[in-house]
């Protein structure tokens, strides 16, 4: 007797969905693109985010004004004096400071300096002081630019022992004199045998021939003693005394010895910071690991002990210079190429003076900074560049006790630092504007970016020109204004959100999603259709949708284009601004739309990977991707390449 089986009922596959509704995760080239997030992207170039993770067009650039008559771009500070007035400062190798005038400039005259060296800058007491690593200290005061006069090492130098006191020691005294800016080497030594031990039993008289100097520019005199080759600091005199009465009763510091370097026409340094109302050097020629701080307000020129300024030599003799300076919670962060330090200050009594105690301790020996100009205070924290990428210096959580760590903060596009040169590394500058690190390298052109509200990176931003320092400018009008000076030619330039290219040159945007397999990468699938949300639509935004067929075959199957409702918009001159002055306007026909832009692409193909591409080429296209949305039927284990077969 035959039994009758009742069929199961067909079941078709079902339908399986897949949205990205934000890519705050931002790029991440690190990964394989099959390995990515939902929310990342395998390519952005020349985009950035907005609003809760959106990614549409990055800023555009346009002359600002001209940095001088030729040269290109070295340095580019932004000051304010106490009067209120505004002025924008730039060197290019044309060797003059100038400040600008409109869209072109005016000279600084009095100081001049060599081409080929980065110039760098703080404001501090209304003045700015200025170095570059090749001349002395530069002071520009808001009307004059000077140097510094030279000084003559006191001659002379005599000692006399006025009680006659005697005893088994001896001692040696020097003197040095003091400028405005520092100090002179010291004397020839002046050693005395037979005296007491404790020089409060006698008087020793020290005296020198007065060192001849214009007004103004002798302060005083430092006087140093102790045994012969070891002197240190006891006191000083003013600019009209030639001799100082030692009675032994100063308690001597042993880090106060006599300079190593004669400073008073102004200490030669590569990088400037300032520290409270103090200013820190270091990138000392033939001293590549002493930091000299000044002394406070109105000593702040100034790093000889007797005028409150100081030094100290950062881990000397191991081969690791310092590359640059930083202030950090209230600290002084001393950069080396592979550590980084922290510098306290304590102050020391010494008979009736406080001078400067200078310590420091490592902070990390794993990982140091490749570019001065790369360090920016992002909120709590100091981003900074190295060989590896950009790390971040700041308190670790749930480290018990006032500790700073570094992090690396680029690992998701660390592929993209190893393709830079050495030189790249050593100049970058970065700048923090509208909660962006933006870190720029001169040769290559490029720039890449740290969102800090998405904690994501994007780019990179491919430039026409090169940046050799970016800064955030806060015009007379209080606008904020990120400027650069360009490292190929002799203009300082904007970044800004309103501009469309780079100085009238379009360039191109390219957006990659990641390569998607629906959750299973072994079954092949029917990808039925994908959905795009647009907004902001300008001019022509162009779409393609890749699959990987059953060959292995990455292949475009579906290309089209998205523009807005036609509409005119300025272009030209009229908003490429030639610096602040502009050459009329000129009216392009473009497309543009502020309303969501739905698209429905239908595919129906067999492939086991989809990504979308979508890319832009002209000057006035732009969009904001909103969101991504794919449908797909799974395909049964039956429709698997016999390729794959291991046999």
């Amino acid at each position: 007797m035959l039994r009758h089986i009742n069929p199961s009922p067909f079941r078709p596959p079902k339908e399986v969905n897949k949205e990205y509704k934000t890519f705050r995760g931002g790029l991440n080239t690190l990964f394989k693109q099959t390995e990515l997030r939902d929310n990342e992207l395998a390519q952005a170039d020349n985009l950035i985010l907005t609003g809760s993770g959106v990614p549409t067009k990055r800023w555009g650039s346009q002359d600002y004004f001209m940095a001088n008559v030729t040269g290109y771009g070295r340095g580019l500070l932004s000051v304010k004096s106490t009067a209120g007035t505004t002025e924008t400062l730039s060197l290019t190798d044309w060797g003059i400071l100038a400040k600008q005038s409109g869209a072109s400039y005016t000279n600084i005259l009095g100081v001049s300096w060599a081409s080929g060296y980065n110039l760098e800058g703080v404001e501090l007491n209304n003045n700015i002081y200025l170095v570059n690593g090749q001349r002395e200290l530069a002071r520009y005061n808001f009307s004059t630019l000077v140097g510094f006069t030279t000084l003559a090492i006191p001659a002379g130098v005599a000692v006399t022992n006025f009680s006659g006191a005697t005893g088994l020691s001896t001692y040696s005294w020097r003197v040095a004199a003091t400028s405005q800016v520092g100090e002179t080497l010291g004397s020839t030594a002046i050693s005395m045998a037979s005296l007491p031990q404790l020089l409060s039993q006698t008087l020793m008289r020290v005296s020198w021939t007065p060192v001849s100097a214009a007004s103004g520019i002798l302060t005083g005199y430092n006087v140093y003693r102790g045994a012969p080759g070891d002197e240190v600091w006891i006191g000083s005199v003013d600019d009209q005394t030639n001799r100082f009465d030692d009675i032994g009763s100063t308690t001597a510091s042993f880090l106060r010895q006599p300079a190593t370097a004669d400073t008073t026409g102004g200490p030669i340094a590569k990088f400037i910071i300032r520290y409270q109302d103090r200013m820190v050097l270091a990138g000392l020629p033939n001293d590549p690991t002493k930091v000299l701080i000044s002394g406070r307000v109105s000593n702040e020129g100034r790093f000889d002990w007797a005028g409150g300024g100081g030094y100290v030599k950062v881990d000397p003799d191991t081969g690791d210079d310092i590359t640059g300076l930083a202030v950090h919670q209230g600290r002084i962060i001393v950069m080396k190429r592979s550590s980084v330090w922290e510098v306290k200050i304590t102050l020391t009594t010494v008979g009736t003076s406080s001078i400067i105690e200078p310590t420091y301790q490592l902070t990390t020996a794993s990982q140091g900074c490749t570019s001065h100009r790369s360090i920016a205070a992002v909120d709590n924290d100091l981003l900074f560049l190295n060989n590896k990428g950009v790390y971040v210096l700041g308190y670790e959580p749930n480290i018990v006790g006032d500790v700073l760590r570094t992090n690396e903060l680029s690992a998701k596009v660390r592929p993209f630092f190893e393709t830079l040169s050495s030189s790249d590394l050593t100049n970058a500058t970065a700048v923090y504007f509208d909660y962006k690190y933006v870190i720029a390298f001169p040769s290559a052109k490029k720039c890449i970016v740290f969102d800090k509200e998405k904690v994501a990176w994007m780019g990179p931003w491919t430039t026409t020109f090169g940046i050799n320092k970016l800064i955030k400018h806060i015009d007379s009008a209080g606008v904020e204004r990120c400027l650069a000076i360009d490292a190929d030619d002799n203009f300082v330039t904007e970044l800004s959100k309103t501009l469309v290219d780079d100085k009238g040159t379009a360039f191109s945007t390219t957006l990659r999603t990641r390569k998607d397999d629906f959750g299973d990468w072994t079954l092949f699938k029917t990808i039925n259709e994908e959905f795009m949300a647009f907004k902001n639509v300008t001019g022509t935004v162009n779409v393609n949708i890749y699959t990987e067929d059953r060959t292995g075959t990455t292949s475009v199957v579906k290309s089209f284009s998205v523009t807005g409702s036609a509409q005119t918009v300025t272009a030209g001159w009229g908003t490429d601004q030639w610096g602040n002055t502009q050459f009329g306007i000129s009216q392009n026909s473009t497309s543009s739309s502020s309303e969501d832009i739905i698209k429905r692409a239908l595919l129906y193909k067999t492939a086991r990977l989809i990504q979308t591409e979508i890319l832009t080429t002209g000057r006035s296209d732009n969009y904001e991707l909103l969101s991504l949305k794919m449908k797909a039927t799974p395909q049964g284990s039956g429709n698997i390449p016999q390729v794959w077969d291991a046999g």
